[in-house]
This record gives C-alpha cells, structure tokens and sequence, in this order.
C-alpha cells in the first residue's frame, strides 16, 4: 500500500511538473492587456472593454483572430473571457480588440491575450438583400434587425391611414432597428403602432429639419398637407457585417433626401450587439451626421421638445414605469439614465431596459424638460417612448465639414435592478475600464 502510494503521490508531482511547464511556455510570447477598472464597475456588470491593436507587431507573428482567447493571470487554470477581433478593414491585422469585463476585483488587472484557443461560437448575423435588413441571433435567440431599408405598413395601417383617410396619409420608412429583444426573446420596442403609426422602434429623427428657410419632418415621415414635400433616410450602402464571439457588428450608411432627390444629409450608423452574458446584453448606437448642403439645423418638436435618439416602447403592458435619473447640477461627474421596466408580452418575468448617452455627446446632460412636456417635475413625461430628448425645442446647426456624433447604449436584463446596479452600468460607459498592450519577451 505505501509503495502505491508513493507511486501515486510521483505520478501527481510530474503530472503538475509537466502542467505549469505547459502553461509557463503557453505565455512565452504572447502579449499582456493590462486593464484598469479603477471602481470595478464594469466587472460588476459585465460591461464591454475593448483595446485598439495591431495583432502583428504585438504577436510578431501571423495568428488566427478566430483562435483569440484571454487568461487572466492568476487564473490560468479558469476558462476566461471571449475575446473578438474586429479588423479596421478587410484583411488588415489593426483594429479592435472587444470582449466583456469577467468578475473580480477592482484597480488593475492583467490578461495574458493567447492565439491558441478553439475557435468560440459566433453570433449570427444575415443580411436579408430582398429587405435590406440585417437579423441578428445569439445562438437561439433573436436580438434584433436593423431595417436600413423601406419597411411597408401592416394591413391595419394601411386601411387606417391610406384608405381611410383623404387625403390618405403614408407611412412607409426605414434606417431604424426593430424589433429588440429581451431577455427570453420577447420583443420590447413597437413598431406602427395605430395610435402613432409613424413611432418606430429604435430611431434616429427630428421634428425639425430646416434647409434654405423650410422645416420638413423626417420624425413624423409622412407629408403634412402644409409642406410641399418631405425627407427620408435612404441606404447607400453596407459597410460592414461582422458577426464574432462577444459581438455582432453592423455599419451603414445612409443619406437624408429632401423631396426624396436631394442628398443633404450623410448619415453613418454603427450598431455593435454584444453576446448575451447572465441574460443581459448591450447595445451600442453610433450615429455621425455630416452636412451635404449650406444653411441645414435640425431640432425637437416647438413647444414639446420630444426628437432624436427614440426607443419607442409598448404603450401599455403589465407593471410598465419609465424612471428618470438626473443627478444635481453640483454632482460630479452627472449621471443621467432612463429606465423602462415591466412584464414585457412574451417574456418569463418583469424585465428593464436602461437608455444612456454617451458624456461626449453634445450638451450632455439632456433629457425632456417636464416643465414642456408634461408639466411634472423630476418625473418622466407619459410619452409613448423613451428618449433624452436632444435638442429639446430648439435647432443646432448641421454643418460641412462638422460632423455630429452621438452615441447612446441600451442595456437589456431580467428582473429588477437597483440603482447601484444602474450606477455601475453608467460608470462602465462613461469611463470603461482603460486598457493598455505590453508586448511580452520572446523565449
């Protein structure tokens, strides 16, 4: 028995030998992130973190980007983080490097990025050329699509407002994403609906579009019988369809015609729908508008001030409460949020989806003025949608040569949050952790 057991007890010593051996020349080489969360926010929420790369100088070598894998150190023997690669253009080895903050502690961290790893499922992304739509699926579930083409009304809308109306009113339109989905696949934004036909998913629109003197509406979409003509988004192409294991990423552009024949408005959309982690899942926007024409300004509805960066949601559904964040003036920094929750129709339980903008953005802190819009304040108006309302009532100037960025996340998840929570989802974006590449000494 004990000359067994010292036979076992050698087999064990050269088998964890040969272990770290294995691990110690896995790493020889292989370049090391080092990340900062300096609060631990981002690791607490699973917030996404990404790097700008160039896989060749750091690896010196050729490697498959499919292959990527994150070790943090200390936890070799742990499965760790997805990572994925997203090149700045087809074939080049500089982009970015994305993946979703793993638990642990706050203040530095430090992963060692390996090109050894099986390749990880991907999310799936298609694009429906009949539609001009994309369809994203994460495994077995649905995310989104984005409609960068024409989506035609439904029968209802169609008896309700074009034949039923004279004159009949038209409602046809495109470049917005609907429908989203929540944490078991149930569907959380609306889309032409019959009270406001022209209220449409997640959107990008304004009120106000003003060129040469003349306000159009590409909001409402239809022609009013006051304006002699309108202005609508229209695809120009799709720039990039890039499904991966942390993100599916969407980038279009589109341009604004007046009349539908004149281009004043370049508009590029960049959509990254992030892997769904502990059943929650991020959403990020990016919008760049860029002047084609002189003497261009768009703006909020006069006198309500609703417009912009939209997420219209279901009217009405069980435990449906739309809570609005705004910090003091004093606070600093200022955190701004707006949270929808309730028991979405076909979903396993109550759900929230929080709409954040992005600190950069323009005038950051917006959000409605109650005072306008519904005349309580420090609580979110009883609109159909949830928006930070940019620019309110007024018009900003679209200028050649200065473009307009925004940029605004969607975070889906189950059940109730408390605002700590909510916190750590606006800390994660306003600052994400800061990240850093160290190109590790070869053998």
């Amino acid at each position: 028995m004990n000359e067994g057991g010292a036979n076992v007890r050698r087999r064990l010593t050269v088998s964890c030998f040969l272990f770290l051996l294995g691990a110690t020349r896995l790493g020889a080489g292989d370049p090391i992130l080092v990340v900062t969360d300096p609060e631990g926010a981002a690791a607490r929420v699973g917030a996404p973190a990404s790097v700008a790369i160039d896989l060749a100088a750091v690896f010196g070598r050729a490697v498959d980007a499919k292959r990527l894998r994150l070790v943090e150190e200390g936890r070799e023997g742990e499965s760790g983080p997805a990572v994925q690669f997203v090149p700045d253009a087809q074939g080049s080895t500089k982009g970015t490097l994305w993946w979703l903050m793993p638990a642990g502690p706050q203040g530095e961290r430090r992963f060692r990025l390996a090109a050894d790893g099986p390749a990880a499922p991907a999310l799936i992304a298609k694009f429906d050329e009949k539609a001009k739509a994309v369809d994203v699926r994460d495994g077995a579930l649905p995310v989104l699509r984005y409609n960068q083409g024409t989506v035609p009304p439904p029968p209802e809308i169609v008896e309700h407002y074009e034949r039923k109306k004279d004159p009949p009113e038209y409602y046809a339109r495109g470049d917005y994403i609907h429908p989203i989905h929540g944490p078991d696949g149930e569907i959380v934004t609306d889309d032409y609906s019959l009270d406001h036909p022209h209220h449409r998913g997640l959107c990008w629109a304004w009120p106000v579009v003003r060129w040469k003197g003349e306000s159009r509406d590409i909001w409402a979409v239809r022609v009013l019988p006051s304006e002699p003509g309108g202005v609508w988004a229209r695809p120009v192409s799709l720039d990039r369809l890039a499904p991966g294991a942390v993100l599916a990423a969407i980038d279009a552009t589109n341009v604004w015609k007046w009349g539908d024949r004149e281009e004043i408005v370049r508009e590029k959309v960049a959509i990254r729908a992030f892997r769904q982690q502990d059943r929650r899942r991020y959403l990020d926007v990016e919008l760049r508008f860029e002047a084609l024409v002189d003497d261009l300004s768009i703006g909020g509805r006069p006198n309500a001030g609703y417009g912009g960066f939209t997420f219209r949601t279901y009217p009405e559904f069980d435990g449906r409460h739309v809570a609005m964040h705004v910090d003091p003036p004093e606070s600093s920094p200022r955190r701004v949020w707006f949270h929808l929750t309730g028991n979405f129709p076909g979903g396993k339980g109550p759900a929230g989806v929080a709409l954040l903008e992005h600190v950069t953005n323009p005038d950051y802190p917006t959000w409605p003025d109650p005072q306008n819009a519904d005349r309580v304040a420090g609580q979110y108006p009883r609109w159909r949608s949830v928006q930070p309302a940019w620019p309110g009532d007024r018009e900003v100037a679209l200028r050649k040569g200065e473009p307009l960025v925004l940029k605004h996340r969607l975070w889906i998840h189950p059940g109730r949050v408390d605002e700590a929570t909510l916190a750590d989802v606006w800390a994660a974006y306003a600052e994400p952790p800061a990240v850093r590449v160290k190109k590790a000494a070869a053998d």
